[in-house]
């Protein structure tokens, strides 16, 4: 229990008891298992700090009871250790389903972990936000206590009042403020008398000037009283109504809490060889079948605990150890009872993996002095009783454990006795594991099949036990050689070894001898041991070696390998950069056949335009003149009127002025869907045009075909961009489009620049922005063009 966390834990761990069902036990020793593999051999951490059994307080709130600040504290605390605990077991569910299960099943405890923790501090005290109400009483009466402190000064400061007290201080008595006023000057305070001290001089009176100030600061202490009341009642009764989530997660929280101590448990004794998580604990079988024992170690025993190996129920029934005193029989005999008691328990269990424990339904054991003066029972009578109560109870899934079987009586009638319990026990199925001093029962185990020898080992050097325990040999007494070690006479040694008959001298002759050969062969096994270690050690040098080979081999392949992917990557830029060379030198070829090409084609209609006759210079009418009304092309200085055709420089269409030239030499022009005003300066030649006859006509040519929206020169150098942007530009506002979208990207900003500056300062472009994140964002300039 000492390695548990919280109460609940603690009681947890008291009520563990042995049970018999297999499947029961398992479940235990896996859930024993995780703990172990998470605590002990992964170093996880499932925090239950904070956690409290508050089971009868939310079984109390359920009835209606109010809980106190402390107690609704101790609630609050325990969720969160809860929701901890759930959270940690969530996160390691993988590597322990089983807890996992646990920690899952705990409810969320949150939202009443944060409405206490929301009204109550550390310190046990409601806070003042607590309720709205709670903190409008607070304020008023940190409000009116300030005002009572004051006129409690005021009074102190006053000369007549000063001169009539005991000491110039405030106290409190009874809840009140209070003045202490020397007895015989009790009138020049008048007020309320609340105590007097032990002695009488002394008068403790509340001013009448501050009795009601006292009051009203009264009546906000009971307000407050009350509203903490409601708001306790109300906090009392969610955990009311969560009791049984609070009940379900204490509950939960002590299974794991149990869990956890015994996985510390299994670290302090060494115990973690058979814990293996998520199998099914394959050392717990059902009964009848064998116990085994390796390497075991009796649980209480410190320091430099000797291991023992023993094994009954199998291939025999009973195991009779014997051996001298203080040899550690008893302690074989105890470690076996304990050990299963501790599997079937879901203990951890301090032995070696290829022990197994049966599901016993019961373990009788008879260990130690039984004599009573109250019940007249000497020893021998005190172990019959205990043996008579097994004998007829014990049966096949049962395990007896009986220490001295047969002293305390005459050694023949003892032995006899002794045999024939032990008949009794193996025919009724038990398994029997017993500690004897009699050489008939040596000779007994001997010769019955169901039953096996063991003995305990006593250096006759040191005179002291070795703690070995030796299955199949039967153990000496060594009576005699004690004796002779411990300063005995010779010739007392002498007599007494005459005394014994020849069977006996014999017997204990052999068993020396069986002792050497046991000793000689475990020395050759020893040997035997070191040599496969060593051959081992070899091989796992060996096995080291070629992995070493393998890997220097498989680095170097791996080398050869990086280094042709490196050639072979070479060779791919080379032959990606003689591409891109062969192609820029195309690409400048054609760029300077295009440009060879342009400007033949500029020649060619520079020299067309100079054959072509000029347009016909028709007279101008007057207004009016004319019968044929036809029009007539202007020379010299222009004359401009509204229905006019226009040629400006560098235009290559006419128009048709709208209006009439200004005081300052402006007018209007419609250039197809371009609607503008222009001066005479731009005018290159005129022509009058009231009414036109077909076949004579000058006619104005139609608006051209639509333009496109947008134009894109992402990735053109600038000396290409800004010609087709222009271009661009003339077309559309020919085609009377009043928004486009230039979309030059992002990249470093030149080209973005550059555009911009252009529309900037082109005369067909009334403004321009950047276009927002929909269409384009910094990649996109969006350009409104003048349309009239």
């Amino acid at each position: 229990m000492r390695h548990t966390s919280f109460s609940a834990g603690r009681e947890a761990a008291a009520a563990l008891r042995p049970i018999t069902d297999r499947e029961a036990v398992v479940h235990r020793q896996r859930i024993t298992a995780e703990a172990v593999h998470l605590t002990v051999q992964l170093g996880v951490d499932i925090p239950l700090g904070g956690a409290h059994d508050v089971r009868e307080r939310a079984r109390g709130a359920e009835r209606g009871q109010s809980l106190a600040p402390a107690e609704l504290l101790n609630v609050a605390s325990t969720c969160s250790a809860a929701g901890r605990a759930r959270r940690a077991l969530a996160r390691t569910s993988d590597e322990a389903p089983l807890l996992g299960v646990i920690g899952g099943g705990i409810a969320d405890l949150g939202p009443l972990r944060s409405l206490i923790d929301g009204a109550i501090d550390d310190r046990a005290e409601l806070r003042d936000d607590a309720s709205p109400e709670l903190r409008a009483i607070r304020r008023e009466l940190g409000k009116m206590h300030g005002r009572l402190q004051q006129r409690m000064q005021a009074l102190l400061a006053n000369a007549k009042v000063s001169a009539a007290l005991q000491e110039p201080i405030v106290t409190m008595r009874e809840g009140r403020y209070v003045l202490s006023v020397r007895s015989e000057a009790r009138a020049a305070v008048p007020g309320v008398l609340h105590d007097t001290s032990a002695s009488g001089a002394t008068v403790f009176i509340e001013p009448m000037a501050v009795i009601d100030l006292g009051n009203e600061w009264r009546e906000l202490q009971l307000q407050e009283r009350h509203e903490i009341d409601r708001i306790l009642r109300e906090l009392s009764d969610a955990v009311g109504a969560a009791a049984a989530d609070l009940v379900d997660a204490v509950e939960r929280l002590a299974a794991i809490d149990l869990a956890i101590a015994k996985a510390r448990l299994a670290k302090e004794l060494d115990a973690t060889d058979l814990a293996r998580p998520g199998v099914d604990q394959p050392w717990i079988v059902d009964a009848p079948s064998e116990l085994r024992l390796i390497d075991a170690r009796h649980p209480l025993l410190d320091g430099d605990v000797v291991p023992i190996s023993l094994w009954a129920g199998g291939e025999f029934a009973a195991l009779l150890i014997t051996g001298p005193n203080t040899g550690g029989k008893t302690v074989a005999l105890k470690t076996a009872g304990l050990l299963s008691l501790m599997a079937l328990a879901g203990l951890p269990v301090p032995a070696a993996v290829g022990t197994t424990i049966p599901v016993y339904e019961a373990i009788f054991a008879d260990i130690g002095d039984e004599q009573s003066i109250e019940q007249s029972l000497s020893t021998f009578s005190g172990h019959i009783t205990a043996i008579i109560d097994v004998i007829e109870r014990a049966g096949p899934r049962s395990m007896v454990l009986l220490d001295e079987l047969g002293a305390g009586t005459d050694p023949t009638e003892g032995a006899a006795l002794a045999i024939a319990i032990v008949d009794r026990l193996v025919s009724a199925g038990a398994t029997l594991i017993a500690t004897t001093h009699h050489s008939e029962l040596k000779l007994y185990a001997h010769q019955t099949p169901a039953v096996m020898n063991a003995s305990v080992e006593f250096d006759i050097a040191s005179l002291s036990p070795t703690y070995r325990l030796t299955i199949g040999l039967p153990g000496q007494s060594n009576a005699l050689a004690i004796a002779s070690r411990l300063g005995m006479p010779g010739d007392v040694i002498a007599a007494a070894r005459e005394g014994l008959s020849t069977e006996e001298r014999d017997v204990e002759s052999l068993l020396g001898e069986l002792r050497g050969q046991l000793a000689a062969a475990e020395q050759r096994a020893a040997d035997t041991v070191i040599d496969r270690e060593q051959a081992r050690e070899l091989r796992a040098e060996l096995d080291r070696r070629l992995r070493e080979l393998t890997a220097e081999t498989e680095r170097l392949r791996e080398q050869a390998h990086a280094r042709v992917r490196r050639e072979v990557r070479d060779v791919e830029r080379l032959v990606e950069r003689t591409r891109r060379e062969v192609e820029a030198a195309r690409l400048e070829q054609a760029r300077a056949d295009l440009a060879r090409t342009q400007e033949a084609v500029e020649r060619i209609d520079t020299e067309a335009a100079s054959e072509l006759p000029a347009p016909p210079e028709l007279p101008l009418a007057p207004v009016g003149a004319g019968e044929g009304g036809e029009v007539a092309a202007t020379s010299g200085p222009h004359h401009v009127e509204a229905g006019s055709v226009v040629w400006l420089r560098g235009v290559a269409a006419p128009g048709e002025a709208l209006s009439a030239p200004d005081d300052r030499g402006e007018f209007d022009v419609q250039l197809g869907a371009l609607h503008t005003r222009v001066r005479l300066e731009q005018v290159e030649r005129t022509a009058a045009a009231r009414t036109i006859e077909a076949g004579s006509a000058v006619r104005i040519p139609p608006a051209p075909p639509s333009a496109p929206e947008e134009i894109e020169v992402r990735g053109e150098r600038i000396d290409e961009a800004l010609p087709r942007i222009d271009a661009f530009i003339d077309l559309a506002v020919r085609a009377g489009r009043d928004r486009v979208r230039l979309i030059h990207g992002r990249g470093t900003g030149t080209l973005r620049r550059a555009v911009r500056e252009l529309v900037a300062e082109h005369p067909l472009v009334s403004s321009f922005e950047e276009a927002g994140r929909a269409e384009g964002g910094a990649g996109v300039t969006i350009v409104h063009l003048q349309t009239n």
